[in-house]
């Protein structure tokens, strides 16, 4: 038996030969991509480049490890997001880097009794030999599928529409989502909806709370919390701030609640017979299954669902597009703008200007350009009657600490934080690509999602007619007390995980 490694991701595959119409499952590499096994720890070149300069670098360590051998970043075996090919690493510490330079990271593992993780993967994006990769689900999923005794329900991010065609000889940026569909229908899932349907009820619900901290001028700013891993981050590094973080729960948190009560109510299913898989660009979302969200039974990523299709030998480029399922299928422009930084502030001022003055935006006046740039921190005033409200958009961490810098951030009355370059478009579960070229690829994603709600013919999620049932049949209202019991959760300090031995 031989070993190829790929060269564009260090992927490792095991046979006697690869086959002409070999594809690579990580990073749609074809057979020419594969190098026959050269030992990866005799071929350095590859890597150097992308580590000299840290190495040369006089940086002071965030990240302390009980050895100074030891470059990388730990990984526990109690993480829920990601694993660690060890025959792959070479201990060349660049998920180290992105940890505490990217992620913004730090600890002392001679105090902490684990290695603290977000789970937002960004190490894996720029491992340059694959030996990270997310905690693999997909084989249990296909399963529960085969064994035909529950019903198994699926929910496509927006920015898996705009990425998982990367694989599949699509171009960057073009949106899959009905190719999705019928790909999924195929693997056996029994419904399909749409989690950007989550993401206009996070806005109702969103834009109902921050209009009660304006009425009551208390808590400002209301900062975001659809991702987990700036979440967990805030409970950790800075639970001063959950006061100030928004109740609701993810669109999926949201949305998978929704499956298993008013769903269920509506087809008469017994909510223990369904199963939620969340189809995400994101790791740190396996982690909010685990410790934030019950109603989130498995979480897939991207790159997962990816392997999965080509396993099943399901060509996604060639198959006929298919509509998501109705009572969830439906969404606005704004709610598939979640997937990229910026997107959840807009749709946040398009509902919100609704509520406050009783119409729609005109369609010129939808786009915030300033908030559409790829700058780490991004900010606007908006008008809005008698209101002057100050928004801001954080994508990295690193950059929302120099936001809180001699408290800047109480200027703000809204704040858009996402932990990933670009929000969720650079995910941790993305499809792998060369590193250098991770801003283009994100740009690309960014502008599919962007042309998706440019061509939604309802492009506010307070327009959307499944919610507006929603409402009216189950919830009654935003932050009503069904609501806040299925919607909205609370936030707890976990500072003491950085010295809990």
């Amino acid at each position: 038996m031989k070993k190829y490694i790929c060269t564009i991701c260090g992927y490792i595959f095991e046979s006697e030969e690869i086959k002409e119409d070999f594809i690579c499952p990580m990073c749609n590499a074809t057979k020419d991509k594969f190098n026959e096994s050269e030992p990866i720890y005799d071929n350095l070149d590859s890597i150097i480049d992308s580590v000299l300069e840290d190495a040369l670098s006089d940086k002071k360590s965030k990240i302390i490890n009980d050895t100074l051998e030891d470059k990388k970043v730990r990984i526990s075996d109690n993480n829920y997001c990601i694993s660690r090919i060890v025959e792959k690493c070479i201990n060349c510490g660049q998920c180290k880097n992105t940890c505490e330079n990217k992620v913004n990271i730090s600890y002392d593992l001679n105090k902490c009794k684990e290695p603290i993780c977000i789970g937002c993967g960004q190490c894996i994006l720029n491992c340059p030999t694959g030996a990270l990769i997310p905690k693999y689900c997909y084989k249990d999923v296909k399963q529960i599928i085969d064994a035909n005794e529950k019903i198994v329900v699926a929910l496509i991010s927006p920015a898996v529409r705009v990425a998982i065609g990367e694989n599949f000889g699509l171009e960057n940026g073009e949106n899959a989502e009905g190719k999705l569909v019928a790909a999924l229908k195929k693997v056996g899932f029994d419904y399909v909806f749409d989690t950007a349907f989550g993401a206009d009820l996070t806005i109702l619900e969103e834009v109902a709370e921050f209009a009660s901290r304006l009425t009551n001028k208390k808590s400002f700013p209301q900062f975001t919390s659809c991702c987990p891993a700036w979440v967990k981050y805030a409970e950790i590094y800075h639970p001063e701030l959950l006061d100030n973080l928004s109740s609701c729960k993810s669109p999926i948190g949201m949305q998978c609640a929704i499956i298993k009560s008013y769903f269920c109510e509506q087809k008469g299913f017994d909510p223990n017979k369904i199963v939620t898989v969340a189809i995400t660009p994101c790791t740190a979302k396996k982690m909010e299954a685990r410790e934030y969200t019950i109603n989130i039974d498995y979480v897939m990523t991207c790159s997962e669902l990816s392997i999965l299709l080509k396993e099943e030998n399901i060509k996604l480029e060639s198959l006929i597009d298919e509509k998501f399922d109705s009572i969830m299928g439906e969404s606005s422009g704004g709610g598939v703008m979640f997937g990229t930084t910026g997107g959840v502030c807009e749709s946040v001022i398009r509902t919100l200007y609704r509520i406050m003055m009783k119409t729609n935006l005109k369609k010129d006046e939808l786009v915030f350009t300033s908030l559409r740039n790829y700058d780490g921190i991004k900010t606007a005033t908006i008008n809005i009657g008698e209101y002057k409200l100050r928004v801001a958009v954080v994508h990295q961490l690193s950059n929302l600490e120099e936001l809180l810098k001699n408290k800047e951030y109480k200027k703000y009355h809204f704040i858009e934080v996402m932990n990933c370059q670009g929000g969720c478009v650079g995910g941790g579960g993305q499809p792998l690509c060369p590193i250098k070229d991770l801003d283009k690829y994100r740009e690309e994603r960014s502008k599919g999602l962007f042309n998706i709600d440019k061509q939604r013919a309802k492009r506010c999620a307070h327009d959307n007619d499944e919610l507006k049932k929603l409402y009216k049949n189950y919830l009654h209202q935003p932050l009503s007390e069904e609501s806040f019991k299925l919607l909205h959760t609370t936030y707890s300090d976990k500072h003491y995980l950085l010295e809990d031995k």
